[in-house]
């Protein structure tokens, strides 16, 4: 059942194992040195319009304790591009309001500096200041909360997504989306593959070409409707 994608990482944690046997003389021959992983079919990322993110974003009721904190999440994914467990994991300590950026732990445990800009800043001051809950104990630092004052879950912000998905009527609605819609209108809006790769947390710029392609094809559709 696993993914084509995670079929190729795994045989090439592979050949590096048995390459590394045979260099360090456990093995006679180096036996998986022509084994080729499969093929994986190139998907074309997807990405938020401007007419779903309003609809989206005109379904929550910022003036509620739970509108005000999805507000602040969905304003803040697509203006920084975190990952859900990024944002699940963020810390009152982690954030910076004055100076628009936010520190987070990335995949592998490097941590990485984010930047967000005056809408999600807008956004989450509102929310800290009136709407986010005492905490459950002194022990919970978390950015964001549940209605009863606990640290929220990765499948409980799916649930909230889920939730506004139904309600906007996006429904392709996901917490990644926000990711894939923030990295290109960053590269449509003028931003460098590499301080996009530094922001987004990838160690290659692989994942970063693919917006550089959807970027360009979102550009060239944007001039042939002005043409038109």
């Amino acid at each position: 059942k696993l993914a084509a994608i995670s079929i190729q990482t795994y045989v090439r944690a592979l050949r590096a194992f048995f390459n590394w046997l045979y260099k360090e003389n456990y093995t006679m021959e180096n036996r998986l040195g022509k084994l080729r992983p499969p093929k994986a079919p190139t998907k074309v990322t997807d990405v938020l319009t401007p007419q779903e993110i309003a609809r989206i974003l005109a379904s929550l009721n910022p003036n509620t304790s739970s509108g005000a904190r999805d507000y602040a999440i969905l304003v803040l994914l697509l203006d920084s591009g975190l990952r859900c467990s990024e944002l699940t994991g963020a810390e009152l300590k982690d954030i910076n309001l004055e100076g628009g950026y936010l520190k987070v732990m990335g995949k592998g445990g490097k941590e990485r500096v984010v930047p967000f800009g005056a809408s999600a800043q807008k956004a989450l001051l509102r929310y800290l200041l009136h709407f986010r809950p005492e905490p459950f104990n002194f022990t919970v630092n978390n950015l964001f909360l549940s209605l009863d004052g606990k640290p929220l879950s990765q499948n409980t912000v799916k649930m909230i997504f889920r939730r506004i998905a139904e309600r906007s009527g996006v429904k392709r609605l996901h917490p990644h989306l926000c990711r894939h819609t923030f990295a290109t209108n960053y590269l449509i809006n003028g931003g460098d593959v590499f301080s996009l790769q530094q922001i987004l947390g990838h160690t290659t710029l692989e994942m970063v070409r693919r917006y550089v392609t959807l970027a360009s094809a979102r550009r060239i559709s944007v001039l042939n409707g002005f043409r038109t």
